[in-house]
């Protein structure tokens, strides 16, 4: 006979199907809304020294580089070039 501590479902299985599927929304809106809402910044992830070209043509200004990010102030097209140079990701800075 079962007690209180015994469950007859098993809680530690994790839904690692429904994580993706809101890990995969979550990025593709935050690609949506960099290049709806233009911000007055973003975050590009992808090569470097490609995406600084692409911000400095596209009227930018970069604010900041690491390994795999550039961040920049946006100017009318910075997204979509960044998207052209080869960035993986281009989200809004909020805040």
């Amino acid at each position: 006979m079962p007690t209180i501590t015994e469950t007859a479902i098993d809680t530690r299985k994790v839904p690692v199907a429904g994580l993706l599927v809101v890990a995969t929304i979550w990025l593709a809106g935050m690609g949506v809304a960099a290049v709806a809402l233009r911000p007055d910044a973003v975050v590009g992830f992808g090569p470097p020294a490609r995406m600084i070209n692409a911000v400095a043509g596209s009227d930018g200004d970069l604010l900041d580089a690491g390994r795999f990010y550039v961040t920049a102030r946006t100017g009318p097209s910075t997204v979509r070039s960044l998207y052209a140079a080869g960035a993986w990701f281009v989200w809004p800075v909020i805040g």
